[in-house]
């Protein structure tokens, strides 16, 4: 997952002109592509259920927006290392508003194949819009910047969590799926109008474009190796994998705990306090922070607690066990994802970010698959996915203290992490 490339360095690129172009901008044009997303992400499904009645085809709608990210990263990311980021980010963007326009027809026609086939297409062309937005970011920060600016970020991602469903749900009960699709296609024009108004990137750090056959050599992209990539950043890896493999199931368990014992609400409610931790954990602990080593032990154990809440919770306090695994669960989560893409953004050069990121958000597509049925799976099997999760939870603990441990992860503070 490194480079052959020269070493990578903790030199930032120089400051862009201001705020508002180094990451504003930026901040907006992201939030605006967020916010269509989880409106249309569970709209979607919604409607497939009530005009299937079946799980299985419901299941299918969300696995076929989850596999084309892991198959297309290796494309995704050598199109961002390769092209002018700022013009892949708004063609991606415009692009999706066109695939969306599809959807659109294919749910009046009722065309199911079709509806298949278009979501795997938007989640494949939009498989480089992170990588896209995560590269912009490293040409136009200096490093100490960084941090602050990708907790603001999660910020940003937390709330369209929270806030894109419950729009969603609303405007397929009140008005029809339809309005949000055509919500989620003006997110994607919007955020393309948006990005247009980003200067190039500064002098030295502006991206390569295509080039006469002649220039290639010097442009040439060289194979990613793990074996080369910096020490620390293995280790955050590789616990920032363990979370997700082994809890990345959490939401789907403790909502079929919280929908058995209380009911829907509590189901969506749960969803929204997770959302409002994200938002927490983002604002105090991943903004300020500088042990991100530390900081993802802490979400290792956060979130192990949310799973013991999970277990413990029974008709006497399941309403508090609702908001405390919501809260927590939520915490932990971005806690894991928040000071992972800081310490990913600080080791790694920007010759080759968007390949790695690319890398990153496909093996963590997959490792969330693999959740989402194994933990369930054992779930039914004994009839306790509580108990499930929290051994599982457990055993994400122990792999992060091994990876990470609490003294080593204090010692190691610093801008660099």
């Amino acid at each position: 997952m490194a480079t052959d490339s020269p070493p990578v360095t903790a030199a930032a690129p120089a400051r862009a002109a201001g705020p508002w172009q180094a990451w504003r901008i930026l901040l907006l044009a992201n939030a605006s592509s967020l916010i269509g997303n989880y409106v249309q992400n569970l709209a979607l499904p919604l409607w497939v259920l009530s005009v299937t009645g079946s799980y299985t085809a419901t299941g299918i709608t969300f696995a076929v927006g989850t596999l084309p990210v892991v198959v297309c990263a290796p494309l995704a990311g050598r199109i961002v290392d390769r092209f002018n980021r700022r013009l892949v980010f708004i063609g991606c963007e415009l692009l999706c508003a066109l695939l969306v326009l599809v959807l659109i027809g294919a749910v009046r026609a009722g065309n199911l194949t079709v509806v298949y086939v278009v979501v795997a297409l938007l989640k494949a062309v939009g498989s480089a819009s992170i990588p896209a937005v995560q590269a912009m970011l490293k040409e136009r920060l200096a490093g100490d910047d960084a941090r602050p600016v990708i907790a603001r970020f999660e910020v940003v991602f937390g709330a369209t969590m929270s806030l894109g469903p419950l729009i969603g749900a609303a405007l397929s009960a009140g008005v029809g799926i339809e309005a949000a699709l055509w919500v989620n296609l003006a997110s994607f024009v919007v955020a393309g109008l948006i990005a247009t108004l980003l200067r190039p990137a500064p002098t030295g750090a502006g991206r390569r474009t295509a080039t006469p056959a002649g220039d290639r050599a010097a442009t040439r992209l060289e194979p990613l190796r793990w074996r080369t990539i910096d020490p620390k950043l293995r280790r955050v890896a590789l616990a920032e994998a363990s979370y997700f493999l082994f809890l990345g199931s959490e939401v789907v368990v403790a909502l079929a705990v919280f929908e058995q014992t209380l009911g829907v609400a509590a189901a969506a409610i749960y969803q929204t306090l997770a959302g409002i931790g994200w938002i927490v954990a983002s604002s105090l602990i991943v903004a300020r922070s500088t042990r991100q080593p530390l900081v993802l032990w802490v979400g290792a154990a956060v979130s192990a607690v949310a799973a013991v809440a999970l277990l413990l919770s029974g008709r006497s306090w399941s309403w508090a066990a609702v908001v405390v695994v919501g809260l927590l669960g939520g915490a932990g989560n971005v806690m894991i994802a928040g000071a992972a893409t800081v310490v990913y953004q600080s080791l790694t050069s920007n010759d080759i970010i968007g390949r790695v990121f690319a890398f990153r958000r496909a093996m963590l597509n997959l490792l969330m698959t693999v959740s989402y049925v194994a933990i369930p799976f054992v779930g039914d099997l004994t009839a306790r996915p509580a108990l499930i999760l929290l051994v599982a939870g457990a055993a994400n603990l122990v792999i992060t203290t091994v990876l990470l441990p609490p003294r080593h992860s204090a010692a190691t503070g610093g801008s660099h992490d």
